[in-house]
């Protein structure tokens, strides 16, 4: 008789972006694509927009090692709103005492302290501009909108517009460039007012999701250094805040533990 594995989870979200977390400090556990797939699905498994591994440090320059995974079982390089939830889960199950604590992802390092009104901030370096000339010209000659190509560990596809309310992100997403497929593009469509912006993402592996943590920080960055004061961004899952700090941003936005459980692997 084969025993069926039982893995032990809990579920949070930030901003309405869920996530299932699970504990691989003291069980070692491989969750293959199969099981992430079944329990990503909403109506027969948990639930979720990614599963996230916190795992053990693989070297003495930060306390813990994180791997992120979407919903279809790829491997994403970084999810912001997802590493909110993991310091918030570290700090709630005692493995390290609540102050600052560092993250190694595949994207680097990402550092995590608690801020005011039981919010995450989180400090990272500036995104980057994607090189790619070809996809470029690709989406210049296929948008009239204003678009940037920016990496942040994930790559996104900002695209600037006067109304995101009633556009049809799918249909948008679906009609991109392979060539911007292949390099896992996250889109996000979003709606600028002085210091206020209204985004909608729809993530590689996911689809559309109440809120991108990265997607926001990427369109913020954007226009960080041009405006006074912090930059507010919206999506349906709430509001995150950035602020120019040192010589990267900082992020701070909730976290909310929904509850805890197991379920067969």
């Amino acid at each position: 008789m084969r025993w069926k594995l039982r893995i032990d989870f809990e579920k949070w979200h930030g901003n309405g972006n869920d996530f299932v977390i699970v504990n691989t400090v003291e069980n070692k556990l491989k969750v293959k694509k199969d099981f992430i797939r079944k329990a990503s699905n909403r109506n027969e498994g948990v639930g979720f927009d990614q599963l996230i591994k916190l795992c053990l440090p693989t070297k003495e320059t930060h306390d813990f090692f994180v791997k992120f995974f979407n919903a279809d079982g790829s491997e994403a390089n970084m999810c912001l709103n997802g590493i909110r939830c993991v310091a918030s889960y570290v700090w709630r199950n005692s493995f390290a005492p609540q102050k600052k604590i560092s993250f190694m992802t595949k994207a680097g390092i990402v550092e995590c302290f608690p801020s005011k009104k039981s919010k995450v901030s989180v400090y990272i370096k500036n995104p980057v501009d994607i090189s790619n000339p070809r996809l470029h010209k690709m989406l210049t000659n296929k948008s009239k909108q204003p678009f940037n190509l920016l990496n942040i560990g994930n790559n996104h596809l900002c695209i600037k517009m006067q109304s995101i309310s009633k556009v049809d992100l799918a249909k948008i997403y679906k009609e991109l460039p392979k060539s911007a497929k292949d390099i896992e593009i996250n889109l996000s469509i979003y709606k600028k007012e002085k210091n206020k912006i209204s985004i909608r993402t729809y993530e590689n592996g996911v689809g559309e999701t109440l809120s991108c943590g990265s997607a926001s920080l990427s369109v913020a960055s954007i226009f960080i250094n041009k405006v006074k004061g912090p930059i507010e961004v919206s999506s349906f899952g709430g509001k995150l805040n950035f602020r120019k700090y040192n010589d990267g941003i900082l992020m701070a936005g909730p976290t909310s533990f929904i509850f805890k459980g197991n379920i067969d692997g």
